[in-house]
């Protein structure tokens, strides 16, 4: 089944994406850039060109100010297998994740009148779906992250 995701890249996304565009083109952003713009030819994608200018702003801006800003939309067909990974209370931690603040994954169980372990399995298959990340802070703690911003299933 075909499932629309829109979501934010990770850090290590935005610069593998960075680093593999570099390496396709032969070429930093600002040189392909120039390039562009001097020939005035369209040899270049443009596409790759938009795709690139949005990674490069989002890892200024995150340089600038911690935060980084970059959403992508992906269609991606999902095997039975990982369609069955959308349980409710999956969901519900998603849910739960956009909508509060939690401390540590022992804060969102308890928020949530959860079982620690079982919220932890649920993190993880989302993690693995990569609809969200697993930050660890300096005091060990794992804080979930939701990525996603909005999930259609898009029947045929």
């Amino acid at each position: 089944m075909l499932v629309k995701v829109l979501r934010r890249l990770t850090l290590e996304e935005v610069e593998e994406q960075m680093k593999k565009l570099e390496k396709t083109y032969g070429m930093s952003f600002d040189e392909f850039e120039e390039q562009l713009l001097t020939t005035g030819r369209m040899e270049k994608s443009v596409d790759a060109y938009f795709r690139w200018a949005r990674l490069v702003h989002a890892y200024r801006g995150y340089m600038e100010d911690g935060e980084l800003h970059c959403v992508v939309e992906e269609l991606r067909d999902f095997s039975l297998d990982e369609l069955k990974a959308f349980t409710p209370k999956r969901f519900e931690l998603l849910c739960a994740l956009s909508n509060l603040r939690v401390e540590s994954i022992n804060d969102l169980a308890r928020k949530l009148h959860r079982d620690v372990k079982n919220v932890y399995q649920d993190l993880k298959v989302l993690r693995k779906l990569r609809l969200l990340k697993l930050n660890r802070k300096r005091d060990k703690k794992i804080v979930p992250e939701v990525l996603v911003e909005e999930i259609t299933f898009v029947t045929q």
